[in-house]
């Protein structure tokens, strides 16, 4: 364990090292060029993962404050609004598992949608799944703690009916396992709080090209593709990935018997439901009313305090929560440095000077960009690693051509989510729902690469013509 440890500290280290020892670049300054080495090294740190992303981010911000003439500079990202949000959202969200309110609307909806003929089938059993993470989704934060309060309760149905991850996988399983990793990424797009990644690449458009994406915004955008994406995609991978069993009957029996056992709907659960839709209006109609979507998450999280929902005890165990907060304030300190001394418009002319784009017609560079940030997905375990990487790049290389910054920032803040859908590592709910075992390697791919493909295709037919006709764009 040791030995493997240090084998994956020797490029965090080496790889800065080397940096700092070669000449500054013509048109950076000094400290600039030792901060794109941090930056490089905490990126390593991300990918390689020697030991969990907040140690490797203290880590990396604690030895760079002795390379810089202003220490304080590298602290700035844990000031940053974004940070916060995505915080208060995280550790919001923790009052649904304490509470199982989620599991509980999950097992209210699938009793209510089984007393119909298409509730009684695998294809409706899939759309039953996606409503339930549709629900969730507004306020949760976390499409991987979303996924593992869904997926187990329709894991149950499928191993009822004899499907395990050990044998006749096909026969129910593994269908809804490749569904719910469609799902997941389909209703992380919807909403900026629909998973943890969002605000770190709201914030990362807003650094590189200076284009806001409220939440207000964010959900404008992908609602209509988006919407057309999250309601056919059940009845695609049913297609492409058919179950053998196609009707099951009646599982009010079941779910009856879950139901029962927790029992009758307690006060916190029913104050935690009222606090919910308060959020969501919060988020959807605040911003007219000057109430910024900051004030409506610490204000979810102060309410729940109040009453008592959950605890700081609760709030401290949350590592997922606590996580996110060091490694992305670490990120954002370091991408602050650089961008305020220069780094990403000196980067923009020396990309350009190799890969000149600026002649080609909007649309074509929009594709090229997008396509480009597809490719590179493989190549990271870590989807932070991934957006900390390559978004800034991409969106550096987008202002040096004639592409429709506005059209770029969100076909890059949507395909954050789709594009993990290539690998069973794309992001923390790829890993979890991957880890049930009823997905081969090969199926999750090809099937996965499919369905990007097929989204990217709305996207670009659907979305963009949403765009302009609705004034985003």
């Amino acid at each position: 364990m040791m030995k493997e440890k240090i084998l994956k500290m020797i490029p965090i280290v080496l790889v800065p090292l080397l940096i700092f020892l070669l000449p500054t670049p013509v048109g950076l300054e000094t400290e600039v060029w030792h901060l794109f080495g941090l930056t490089i090294s905490l990126l390593f740190g991300l990918v390689l993962k020697p030991f969990p992303e907040p140690v490797i981010s203290l880590i990396v911000i604690g030895i760079g404050s002795f390379f810089v003439a202003d220490p304080s500079s590298l602290y700035t990202g844990y000031a940053k609004l974004s940070v916060w949000f995505l915080l208060a959202v995280l550790l919001a969200f923790g009052a649904f598992k304490k509470t199982g309110l989620g599991q509980r609307m999950a097992y209210v909806l699938l009793r209510k949608f089984n007393q119909t003929k298409l509730g009684q089938t695998s294809l409706g059993l899939g759309y039953i799944m996606m409503i339930c993470d549709l629900i969730l989704s507004p306020a949760t934060g976390s499409n991987t703690s979303r996924s593992a309060i869904i997926f187990p309760i329709f894991r149950g149905v499928a191993e009822s009916f004899g499907s395990y991850p050990d044998r006749d996988q096909k026969k129910l399983g593994a269908y809804l396992e490749l569904l719910e990793h469609v799902v997941a990424m389909s209703t992380a797009v919807l909403f900026l709080t629909g998973m943890a990644s969002n605000a770190v690449i709201a914030s990362t458009i807003k650094d590189v090209t200076g284009i806001e994406l409220s939440w207000g915004l964010w959900f404008k955008a992908a609602l209509v593709p988006g919407l057309i994406v999250l309601f056919v995609c059940p009845l695609l991978v049913y297609k492409l990935f058919a179950p053998e069993m196609k009707n099951f009957g009646d599982i009010r029996p079941l779910v009856d018997a879950k139901l029962e056992e927790m029992g009758e709907m307690k006060k916190d659960e029913k104050l935690l439901f009222f606090m919910f839709i308060l959020a969501i209006l919060g988020w959807v109609v605040g911003p007219k009313f000057g109430i910024n979507m900051n004030v409506v998450a610490f204000g979810l999280l102060a309410l729940e305090l109040l009453t008592g929902i959950i605890t700081w005890d609760d709030m401290m165990k949350d590592r997922t929560a606590w996580n996110m907060y060091l490694w992305s304030g670490a990120f954002f300190s370091l991408s602050n440095a650089i961008n305020a001394g220069g780094f990403y418009t000196w980067l923009s002319g020396r990309i350009q000077s190799v890969l000149d784009l600026s002649a080609l017609n909007g649309m074509v560079v929009l594709i090229v960009l997008l396509l480009l940030s597809f490719s590179v997905k493989y190549f990271f375990v870590s989807n932070a690693a991934y957006i900390a990487s390559i978004y800034p790049i991409i969106l550096t290389l987008g202002l040096t051509t004639r592409v429709n910054l506005m059209m770029l920032s969100l076909m890059m803040a949507f395909f954050g989510g789709y594009g993990a859908l290539v690998c069973n590592y794309g992001n923390g709910a790829s890993i979890y729902l991957y880890g049930n075992g009823y997905v081969t390697q090969k199926d999750w791919y090809v099937k996965g690469t499919i369905m990007l493909f097929m989204i990217f295709g709305v996207f670009l037919l659907i979305g963009i013509p949403y765009w302009k006709l609705t004034g985003i764009c």
